[in-house]
């Protein structure tokens, strides 16, 4: 009989924060999300967290830097980040600009109660207080499932909708954000100083650049890319 590898010093694997004699930690829903990406600028860290995770089963990538993840990713990533000194808002900041969204787990030992609402608020899917422990990114990522599933199919709609308004020219986002505020073509015209024959020739090409079949439908995707 082969004994797995993290079995064999118990001890060891226990103090850096893992259960040795734990069930791999798959659940169905998180089939699509194996991966987890590590952002920690601390390499002692970075190295017990990857290890961590390995060790449990899921593939697990360390960054650096912030940056070299976003220039590398791919989807299906939970991103397990260390929260010092920005660094989630600049993953948010990042994601938006680039029209990204993934499931975000910041984590600190220091962490204080606003840190943690503010992430929240934010978006993040959980919050660890304590690392390496492999247990809690396992709850986190499988507790509450329905509302789990829910924020995931959020940000990937506010994803896509910002990747779609990227294809619009300035003027055709100033025409929608126009309509989203209720104005009509004629009102439009006015406070953008264009006849309101060229709003209907702006609003025209912006519904076919979105892919969409109505106003409404583009209103709903202004709605999702905040505009």
């Amino acid at each position: 009989m082969i004994v797995p590898f993290w079995t064999q010093n118990p001890d060891l694997w226990i103090k850096i924060g893992i259960n040795p004699y734990r069930k791999r930690p798959y659940s169905s829903y998180m089939e699509q999300y194996r991966t987890i990406a590590v952002i920690e600028s601390n390499y002692q860290n970075r190295a017990k967290v990857t290890n961590a995770l390995f060790s449990g089963g899921y593939h697990a990538e360390p960054y650096e830097e912030i940056e070299e993840f976003i220039s590398e990713s791919r989807d299906g990533y939970v991103v397990l980040i260390s929260d010092v000194d920005g660094n989630v808002d600049r993953l948010l900041e990042l994601m938006h600009r680039n029209a990204m969204w993934f499931p975000i787990i910041p984590y600190s030992e220091t962490s204080s109660l606003d840190s943690v609402v503010s992430a929240m608020l934010k978006g993040a899917i959980g919050y660890i207080d304590r690392l390496p422990d492999l247990e809690s990114v396992v709850n986190v990522i499988n507790s509450n499932q329905p509302e789990r599933k829910k924020l995931v199919e959020t940000g990937r709609m506010r994803a896509n909708a910002r990747a779609k308004m990227v294809l619009l020219t300035k003027r055709e986002r100033e025409v929608l954000q126009c309509m989203s505020e209720g104005m009509s073509n004629k009102v439009i015209g006015l406070k953008l100083g264009i006849s309101p024959r060229t709003v209907e020739i702006h609003r025209a090409n912006m519904i076919t650049k979105l892919e969409t079949e109505s106003t409404n439908e583009a209103l709903r995707l202004a709605a999702y890319a905040e505009i």
